[in-house]
């Protein structure tokens, strides 16, 4: 007896193999088949490094260019690392039904293309509480999904989300609906300064601290009744660093007031740089030790600024507060960790001996994440 459903499935997969396939294996250029597995998620903003990423510990790749070497697809997919375009859409267009189903043919039009697996969801906008909007983004995560679901065999839809639900940064999303419309919501527990409301708290602090990450994970699974086999746990691969308006006996670093979106402070006061470049202000230019702040678990230390004059103060993540997440996301039982992102590291020939260790550190930390098929919910 012929197995149609089947028959379907190998029928849309052979339809990706054409003459332009790059990879001399023209079953490389198949979307994958892979099915449910714990996830491992990079995003890639440049295109210079992709060949110096450590695939064993990426399951999932997010393209945040507007285009990236055709061989890259044959590196990824002889990995078993999924290709996935980061997309965005316009909220003030969101109640467009015909700019909508327009909008979702030219993703999976791009998808097929570029025999690639997926569709990476950022929208960043604020939606005020109980606007339609909200309903709206998630008919449109839905559409995208039936139909991507549907012509692209094995592919995958996910979300980026804030910290906490419901209403950071003014994003009053359905994250419930969210989830329920895509195959996970990559949670981007960084940036959890964006609003600081107290101007005696407007100071220099952890970028992602522990206890407000854990809380906003128990927002989800408890308050929200999102299962943990539907997040995954993204930390950041960057720092902040702050000019310091006045610093303390305590290293307590008053910085500017900032507003943003109704708060009059925020981590807009600072500027961001990746991984690297803060490691090598810490080798170099540092007035103090690496410390780490027991009450929020960040890295920080401070360093002279040549240019204005200034003692600044760097606060960032690295291997040994990275792994602490890590255990958080393994305890939890989520479906994975990632990160943002992975060109913050020196993959440079003429790197430092300290600069290459950086790198491999960073992304050894990573094994840390381990949850067996049997201890998922």
């Amino acid at each position: 007896m012929v197995d149609f459903r089947s028959l379907f499935v190998f029928l849309l997969s052979i339809t990706f193999v054409v003459g332009d396939c790059p990879c001399p294996d023209e079953s490389l250029c198949r979307p994958l088949q892979i099915g449910s597995r714990h996830e491992k998620v990079a995003f890639m903003v440049s295109k210079d490094n992709w060949r110096a990423y450590d695939y064993n510990q990426i399951t999932t790749l997010v393209i945040c260019t507007d285009s990236f070497d055709p061989q890259l697809v044959c590196l990824a997919h002889s990995r078993q690392v999924r290709l996935v375009w980061l997309a965005n859409y316009d909220v003030k267009q969101l109640g467009n039904a015909t700019a909508r189903t327009e909008w979702v043919r030219t993703q999976v039009n791009k998808v097929k293309s570029t025999y690639t697996d997926g569709i990476n969801f950022d929208m960043e906008d604020d939606i005020p509480d109980g606007s339609i909007t909200a309903d709206q983004y998630t008919q449109l995560v839905q559409e995208l999904t039936n139909l991507i679901h549907v012509e692209i065999s094995g592919s995958m839809v996910s979300v980026d989300v804030a910290w906490s639900a419901p209403c950071i940064d003014g994003r009053c999303y359905d994250y419930q609906g969210l989830a329920r419309v895509s195959d996970f919501l990559f949670v981007m527990a960084y940036d959890l300064r964006s609003q600081i409301y107290d101007l005696n708290d407007c100071i220099a602090s952890a970028n992602s601290p522990i206890a407000r990450v854990a809380a906003g994970l128990t927002n989800y699974t408890q308050v929200f009744e999102i299962a943990s086999s539907k997040l995954v746990l993204g930390v950041p691969w960057y720092c902040y660093d702050y000019m310091c308006l006045s610093l303390d006996v305590n290293q307590t670093c008053q910085i500017q007031h900032v507003p943003f979106r109704g708060s009059p402070c925020s981590d807009a006061a600072g500027t961001q740089h990746d991984y690297q470049y803060c490691r090598q202000l810490l080798r170099l230019n540092a007035t103090t030790t690496r410390m780490i702040d027991n009450r929020t678990g960040g890295v920080f230390f401070n360093y002279f600024n040549q240019g204005d004059g200034k003692t600044h103060q760097i606060w960032m993540d690295d291997p040994e507060t990275l792994m602490i997440k890590y255990d958080l996301a393994t305890d939890r039982r989520l479906l994975g960790i990632g990160m943002w992102h992975a060109d913050a590291l020196d993959y440079s020939p003429n790197a430092t001996k300290e600069a290459r260790q950086d790198t491999i550190d960073m992304w050894n930390a990573m094994e840390r994440f381990h949850v067996t098929e049997t201890e998922t919910n």
